[in-house]
């Protein structure tokens, strides 16, 4: 089992029959987003808070306007700098949500609506940063929720899929080439494969601005028929690692942020499910390897 998530979620509001929500991170991954920051929140207000819209690393995740947007009203923005995030959200609401006010771990605040309606409200998870917003609009901004989690999610190790058998050799790339550095990405995953089995893989990485090759991860029987096939991951992530094995990996298929996925070997074997959390990114492989591949699992944050 992977390892019990540390989000929290919190929110302050009500819902109503005619209050639809909308969360940012859904509609984020329809279009292959997964971001990694807040970077700006535009609130649409005049007394009252009526409509709202957040950046992602400077994608917006669409602009949500209650019914009752007036021409009158106005929009402001706070703009978050490098290494700014939002730890509080608080503000007064009744039936719905008067005003709206951002803090951050640098000290800045804004608000946005001038009601002085409701009650007050108070929305932080001492030493978590807001991720992510899901709002609800009917006339005017019914709810808001913030998502909190820790700054740098834990890089955690998946289960893994396959056999161990008495000539397997494991390899590891987190322990062996990454574990302690800062700011992991997988650039580039290579698998070798015939058609039928699944021979290694390879995994390319950057950390700390630097780029690591821990090397290629290969079976002592290749063949004439092997070929190794690359995947660049730049501007995307792998979301998820399952396939087909017997006593020897049969098939690998990779599947990616953008909802493309790859498959690569046969169709022997029994399948295995995606063992990549919801959400997750896989950052590092590791693995057991003999005459070919024989289990697999990754480090995900």
């Amino acid at each position: 089992m992977g390892a019990a998530s540390t989000a929290t979620y919190l929110e302050a509001g009500k819902k109503h029959p005619d209050t639809v929500a909308y969360k940012d991170s859904d509609v984020l991954a329809t279009h292959g987003v997964m971001p990694t920051r807040i970077t700006a929140i535009r609130v649409y207000w005049s007394e009252y808070c009526v409509g709202f819209e957040c950046f992602y690393d400077g994608t917006s995740a669409g602009a949500r306007l209650g019914t009752e947007y007036a021409h009158g009203t106005v929009y402001s923005d706070f703009v978050l700098a490098d290494g700014e995030y939002i730890t509080e959200v608080s503000g007064r609401n009744g039936d719905l949500i008067d005003q709206v006010t951002i803090h951050t771990n640098l000290g800045r605040s804004q608000q946005f609506g001038t009601s002085t309606g409701g009650h007050p409200f108070r929305l932080y998870d001492t030493g978590k940063v807001v991720k992510g917003f899901t709002v609800g609009f009917g006339g005017h901004l019914h709810f808001i929720g913030a998502h909190f989690d820790y700054l740098t999610p834990p890089i955690t190790k998946s289960t893994t899929s396959g056999k161990t058998h008495a000539d397997t050799v494991a390899f590891d790339d987190y322990e062996s080439h990454l574990k302690g550095k800062n700011n992991i990405e997988m650039t580039e995953i290579r698998v070798l494969h015939d058609g039928n089995l699944v021979f290694g893989v390879e995994g390319i990485y950057t950390a700390d601005g630097l780029q690591y090759t821990p090397g290629t991860h290969v079976g002592k029987e290749l063949n004439t028929a092997t070929v190794n096939q690359s995947i660049s991951l730049v501007g995307k992530h792998i979301t998820g690692i399952s396939g087909r094995h017997g006593d020897v990996m049969d098939n690998l298929t990779i599947t990616l942020s953008d909802g493309t996925s790859y498959s690569f070997g046969g169709t022997g074997g029994f399948a295995f499910s995606n063992f990549v959390p919801a959400g997750k990114k896989v950052v590092a492989l590791g693995g057991g390897l003999g005459g070919h591949l024989h289990n697999i699992f990754c480090y995900y944050q």
